[in-house]
């Protein structure tokens, strides 16, 4: 696939399950994007280092605290792709909080996944 077709597979996937597990607040969409040896890094608000794996980051969404009053953004950077491997960064905003994520991807068997995910945060 050419290299601009897989940044719209990027940002398709993306927009699909990233952003909508977000939206709904549904760690069953993350099952389609997060690869099972994921990880997210992040600090927290003593400026320390934090992980997170797959499974405890899922935990952190339940669709029965779901508002659906929230508007969701999401604006991409930019998607750089070498290969089989991509670089993106994102901005994931809500009236509430705003996010800048940089993720790290990789295509494995024809289907593109987070495997790096660092991530900081501003309430808003």
């Amino acid at each position: 696939m050419p290299q601009n077709q897989e940044v719209k597979a990027i940002k398709e996937a993306i927009m699909k399950y990233y952003h909508e597990g977000h939206v709904k607040h549904d760690y069953r969409y993350y099952e389609n994007i997060l690869h099972d040896e994921w990880k997210i890094f992040y600090l927290d608000d003593k400026g320390e280092l934090q992980t997170a794996d797959k499974k405890t980051y899922m935990s952190w969404y339940d669709p029965k605290d779901f508002s659906k009053n929230i508007p969701w953004e999401t604006e991409f950077f930019y998607v750089d792709v070498t290969d089989n491997i991509a670089s993106v960064k994102i901005r994931l905003e809500t009236e509430k909080v705003r996010y800048i994520d940089y993720f790290n991807m990789m295509k494995i068997d024809g289907t593109w996944w987070m495997v790096h995910k660092i991530s900081t945060w501003k309430k808003k």
